[in-house]
């Protein structure tokens, strides 16, 4: 039998995070939960989990700073949903951001692409340089050069959007890639 994947939620408002909760325990997964970053990390060491679900606007600090605390992936939802702050969260490393409310359906299906993409591979946080952790590698692809982080970020970008994508260049350039990494980290389905 195998392990249960294990979540932590970490969301003020008691309603959204105990709906959350039956949700994914439904889905067979292990959750905990907390009502702030402080809580979150005063009680549970998130390295220990698979996945950290985290509200934007917490009190206190927002949930970005959990991203900055732990190697595992954070999935940012929010009220206060806006190009800029997707953007703005998945440059400091969120691995996806839904609006609240969210499908359910949505919210499963991001969940476990997050964890069956990250299965024990997610790539901390903690790079050398500021620019560098907004431009960690889309799965797949490898490469640290300037053009590379430069495409890993435009790769995030697009894949927020509900837009369609033309991806054009020479032959065994990698643009199927390119769209595989669209794919995965697009909410779209």
């Amino acid at each position: 039998m195998t392990a249960l994947h294990q979540v932590l939620i970490v969301e003020d408002e008691i309603v959204i995070r105990t709906s959350l909760r039956r949700l994914l325990e439904k889905h067979n997964y292990d959750v905990s939960e907390a009502g702030s970053v402080k809580e979150a990390m005063e009680s549970f060491n998130p390295d220990d989990f698979d996945i950290v679900i985290s509200d934007l606007r917490l009190p206190g600090a927002p949930g970005t700073d959990l991203i900055k605390a732990t190697n595992t992936p954070v999935l940012i939802m929010t009220s206060y949903s806006s190009i800029r702050s997707a953007i703005s969260a998945m440059k400091i490393g969120a691995v996806d951001y839904i609006a609240k409310p969210f499908e359910h359906q949505e919210m499963i299906e991001s969940v476990a692409k997050i964890v069956r993409n990250t299965n024990g591979t997610y790539v901390s946080q903690d790079l050398p340089d500021e620019d560098a952790k907004t431009e960690l590698p889309i799965q797949g692809m490898i490469g640290s050069c300037p053009q590379m982080l430069e495409l890993f970020r435009r790769i995030r970008k697009v894949a927020l959007t509900d837009s369609t994508v033309l991806i054009n260049g020479e032959s065994g350039t990698g643009k199927e890639l390119v769209a595989k990494g669209i794919h995965r980290l697009s909410t779209r389905t």
